[in-house]
């Protein structure tokens, strides 16, 4: 199975709140859009990892099964950016 990740930066105090409302917003796509079944799959629609940057700081990096997925999430992910601003 593929694998799509995306690194999203640092994810600070500052956004935090959106990286929530992201990940809510592509829970609910999926569940919506996933059909009958979506709960017996084996891997995971999404793996969220924090990992450290080459300066210290945190970042965090999402893994998805699917690349429409990770463009999705991006979507709702760069809206609630916009919304923070």
């Amino acid at each position: 199975m593929s694998e799509y990740t995306v690194e999203l930066g640092v994810v600070d105090a500052s956004n935090e709140g959106a990286f929530v409302c992201a990940i809510d917003r592509f829970a609910r796509w999926r569940e919506a859009t996933s059909g009958q079944g979506w709960m017996e799959r084996d891997a995971p629609d999404l793996m969220v990892k924090t990992v450290c940057a080459v300066d210290g700081r945190l970042k965090k990096a999402i893994t998805f099964q699917d690349e429409a997925w990770a463009r999705t999430f991006m979507q709702f992910w760069k809206m609630e950016l916009s919304e923070t601003a």
